[in-house]
């Protein structure tokens, strides 16, 4: 398959995944977040990079990275949760939580690569 055409497979496909959690969300809210908080999107991704490159070793590396950004991941939603059951405003809370993962995130860049040994 032709790049453009082997890129929209892969973007309907992901599209399509992240719309059907999205409706079952909207009407079972603990299933659709069980779902959500499935490894979907790194499943999705570990499939396209090993299809797209056949690198195991660069699917390890991607994998572990995944594992160590969990981290930054529940500070997202600790802050989320925080936030919300406090009334702030829907937006203020995706903005401040998103910046709690991003300092998160690069003290994971910083430090995490010293700590986790390659392979």
């Amino acid at each position: 398959m032709s790049p453009m055409p082997y890129f929209l497979v892969k973007t309907v496909i992901s599209a399509l995944i992240i719309a059907g959690v999205s409706e079952l969300a909207r009407r079972f809210p603990s299933t659709g977040g069980l779902i959500a908080a499935m490894p979907l999107t790194t499943l999705l991704v570990l499939i396209w990079l090993y299809v797209d490159t056949g690198d195991y070793q660069l699917v390890v590396t991607f994998t572990r990275s995944v594992l160590f950004a969990i981290i930054p991941t529940i500070f997202f939603f600790i802050t989320a949760l925080f936030l919300f059951r406090r009334g702030v405003p829907f937006v203020v809370v995706l903005i401040l939580s998103f910046v709690v993962f991003a300092v998160i995130a690069l003290i994971h860049q910083i430090f995490i690569p010293n700590v986790v040994p390659n392979g």
